[in-house]
Formats: C-alpha cells, structure tokens, sequence
C-alpha cells in the first residue's frame, strides 16, 4: 500500500492525560475531554482537564502552523503575552507552566509537529450582549489590555496583522482558490477590499496618526470568548489570532463579531463608554473602526475559503476544488 497524507488527526484524550501528568505539576488528574469542533479544520483542538483536588484546566493542541504560517515563535509570543497581561492584574486565560518552567510543549502527529499548551480555566458563562454593565466592563478592559501592552517586550517575534495579512495575502487566496461561477461576488469583495485598503492607508498619513494605536491585540475578542462568573468577574481566553496590530481594529473585530451596530444603541454606547474610560481613541483611530470591519470580512471569507477539508472543499465562501 502507498503511505497516505494525514491532514487532520485528534490526539486520544487518554494520551493528552498522560502528557499532562508527565510534564505539568499539577496532582492526579480526574479527567480529560476533547470538546473541540471536529468539522472546522482550522481550528485547534481543546480538552477540559479536571483534577482530583476539583481545578480545572484547558489544553490546546494547536493546528499544524501552516494554516496561518505559523512558527514556535508565534506561539511564544502568544504565551509570552498572555503571561505579561496575568502578572499586570489583566483578566485573561494564561498559561500554567511545565515543570521544566516553559509553556510550550509539542508532539509528533501524524502530520506534522504541533504545538500545546495548558491554560487557565475562564469561569462562568459567555458576556450577555444586552447586559449594559458587562458591556462597559468588557469596553474598559480591553482598553486596559491595549494601554498596559504598550509596555510588552518579548524575544520571540509574530506575524503582524497588517495591510498584508489583513487585505493582500487573503485577496491571493481567494483569486486562486474561488469558483469562477461566482466571480461576479468575488469582484464585489475585491472592489471593497481595495477601497478599505486605500481608506486605511489614508488615515494611517494624516496628522491624526496615534503614537500607541498599534501594538499587541487580542485580534479576536467577541462574547463566546468572554466569560462572566456568578461574581461579575470578567475573563477573557482564546487568543489564538493575537498579534502585533492596530487597535482599532480591534474593535472592530469586536463590533462584527457581537453585530453591535445592528443592535440596540444603548449596548453599542455602552462598551465604547467603558472604553472611553481607560483609553480616548483618536479621530482617526475612530474613523478606521468601519473600514476595518469590511477588511475582516475579507479576512475571513478568505480563511474559510477551504480548498480541502473535513467539511469538504468549500466552507462559506465557494471554492475550486484543487
């Protein structure tokens, strides 16, 4: 027989367990489960880890880096974030260390090299898009996290959500991979591509320009991945698209994913007054909030623009199959 490519393949609960008792201090462990969704390959897989003594943990065993290009560095720097924003009071998932004191650990799939590692457990439920209060919270911390991280250093480097990682490496993408019979959609997201692009790129030279409005950011903060304990207590995980980027965009990630502007006034108001309270942002900085949102779209439509995979060759937008 031939020897087969392996392009997906899920690590048996039983043996995260047994690498987590080997290099993690952390007691007996009661259980290990997989709770990932097995029909997205883009994302990385999750097991809910509960020890005797009643913690409870995640670990991630993370996807093949050539999905996003990535290196162990990216991974670090990640890590590394997570820690710093910890240390500094910031309510975010962080890494629980090994016992060798790194956070980084990997296995051989039969795939390829990937990476994991154990996080924090984020309490509670995900941040209601009604609640006034959790709104503004959420606001104010998310500015913490952008003003504190202007104070991170780090020796490992990441990919930067910039103009090319953000408009020109998706727009290659879905030229090569997007279904010609539907080139007249396709033409409609080059067109507003572009012009997000050239408005993005105007703001970025005017005498507006904000000396802290890049630097680290979640790249992907929404309610699902804030959570709300029984104390009000926020935490915010899953920072798997961090990065150095603009915070603006930021929010605007955030805007789209929770549909904010399509909703009540009165909870749009609310979390850019939590944000107002800890960070002003510029005019052009405000301004950027709305291109940066159709840049995201094509982000995204470029992500899941899937030329193979479990859930088949197209997954939102049509693809050719390769």
């Amino acid at each position: 027989m031939n020897e087969i490519r392996i392009m997906r393949s899920f690590v048996a609960a039983d043996t995260m367990a047994e690498i987590i008792g080997d290099e993690y201090d952390i007691g007996p462990l009661q259980s290990c489960k997989l709770f990932s969704k097995m029909l997205r390959t883009q994302d990385n897989d999750h097991y809910l880890v509960k020890t005797r003594a009643g913690e409870q943990m995640v670990i991630r065993v993370y996807q093949l880096g050539r999905h996003l290009e990535r290196s162990r560095s990216d991974y670090e720097f990640e890590l590394d974030w997570l820690r710093f924003l910890h240390q500094r009071g910031l309510p975010v998932s962080y890494p629980i260390p090994r016992r060798d004191g790194t956070s980084l650990g990997s296995i051989q799939a039969p795939e390829g090299e990937r990476y994991y590692a154990l996080f924090s457990f984020a309490k509670g439920k995900p941040m209601s898009l009604t609640d006034e209060e959790q709104l503004f919270q959420c606001g104010s911390e998310m500015a913490r996290i952008h003003l504190v991280s202007n104070e991170f250093r780090t020796g490992h480097a990441r990919k930067p959500m910039d103009l090319a990682f953000l408009v020109d490496s998706p727009v290659e993408r879905m030229k090569r991979f997007w279904d010609s019979s539907q080139d007249y959609n396709l033409d409609l997201i080059l067109t507003s591509a572009a012009e997000a692009k050239e408005e993005i790129e105007a703001l970025l030279q005017n005498e507006e320009h904000t000396e802290d409005g890049w630097g680290p950011i979640g790249g992907d903060f929404h309610s699902a991945n804030t959570h709300f304990d029984e104390a009000g207590q926020l935490t915010f995980f899953n920072f798997d698209l961090c990065g150095p980027g603009w915070r603006a965009y930021d929010i605007a990630v955030f805007l789209l994913n929770t549909n904010l502007t399509h909703s009540d006034t009165n909870m749009s108001e609310a979390f850019f007054a939590g944000y107002y309270s800890q960070r002003q942002l510029s005019g052009n900085e405000h301004a950027a909030v709305a291109p940066f949102m159709t840049l995201r779209r094509v982000w995204l439509t470029a992500t899941f623009t899937m030329n193979e995979g479990l859930a088949g060759h197209t997954f939102i937008a049509p693809a050719r199959p390769s």
